[in-house]
């Protein structure tokens, strides 16, 4: 029959279906969303308080702002993310076998993680000052355990990519993709390791400094979070103009799903070694005295 033909033509012969998948990660990242929101209503509280308590710290005060703002871009993020992994859930048929769906999986985990390492990142603001080895442990998992695993994730869908373009009479994936998302999957990942395990060492005196930073400096170091939000909306901007839901057979080249792969992991170098040198995030804040007080007394 032409309609069992049609039907057995759009079925993935790897049995798996990246649709199905994407709901839990659409529930995941809208939770995520939720979580953020409020995390970003403890800060806002935390600094109401705040005001009663004397005069603070001006690296508290520093670490505060870049807190809300890391939370408000993870917040816009993670929403936009539960978006794309929504559309993507509705992807059946041949979008699913002829590589359209598997393009936004590629796209939409890029969002997925940066958005997630954005609020994590946020979290070691967050309890940044905090005294004893909770903040240093909060900073090695952030800036040298999360990015080669967030690269590592990223990568993994080249493979579910090169499946979907591959021969499905033969059962073979497409060349040399197959292959080098294979072979370049474990080498990469080592050598993002290593590279923020150095950034890491190198920046361990910065980061227990108690000097306060410029308003240059702090400008700066506000950026960071907006990179990740960048990135995110390029690839959501990219997966709605590249695979339109008319055309089924749309999909990313091999060499610019590899590009952007690329992108994401300088993206976690620079955030990464962002974390590892930002001076005085190890350091326990010290209140200053209430002059007003000793004025009195």
């Amino acid at each position: 029959m032409p309609f069992e033909q049609i039907a057995g033509a759009c079925e993935m012969w790897t049995g798996f279906d990246i649709s199905i998948v994407a709901r839990n990660y659409a529930q995941l990242a809208g939770l995520l969303a939720g979580f953020a929101f409020v995390v970003i209503n403890l800060v806002l509280d935390r600094a109401y308080r705040r005001r009663s308590e004397g005069p603070p710290d001006r690296r508290e005060v520093a670490h505060e702002t870049l807190t809300g703002i890391a939370l408000m871009n993870a917040f816009l993020g993670l929403f936009l993310t539960a978006v794309q992994y929504s559309l993507l859930a509705g992807e059946q048929g041949c979008a699913v076998t002829g590589g359209r769906a598997t393009s936004a999986e590629l796209l939409g985990g890029i969002s997925f993680v940066a958005s997630l390492y954005v609020l994590l990142y946020a979290i070691v603001q967050f309890v940044s000052g905090a005294v004893g080895a909770l903040i240093r442990h909060c900073v090695f998992i952030v800036a040298v355990l999360v990015p080669p695993i967030a690269v590592f994730f990223v990568e993994a869908t080249l493979t579910d990519l090169a499946l979907t373009l591959g021969d499905p009479q033969t059962h073979q994936p497409l060349q040399p993709l197959w292959d080098d998302a294979n072979r370049w999957s474990l080498p990469i990942t080592v050598a993002i390791a290593l590279a923020c395990a150095l950034a890491w060492f190198g920046g361990r005196r910065r980061r227990r400094s108690d000097i306060s930073i410029g308003p240059l400096a702090a400008r700066i170091r506000t950026v960071f979070p907006y990179l990740s939000t960048a990135v995110i909306i390029a690839a959501i901007m990219r997966s709605m103009s590249a695979l339109p839901k008319t055309d089924m057979a749309s999909h990313l080249s091999p060499t610019e799903a590899w590009l952007w792969v690329a992108v994401f992991a300088a993206l976690m170098l620079v955030q990464s070694s962002a974390l590892s040198f930002q001076q005085g995030v190890e350091s326990p804040y010290r209140p200053a005295p209430n002059t007003e007080g000793a004025e009195n007394a």
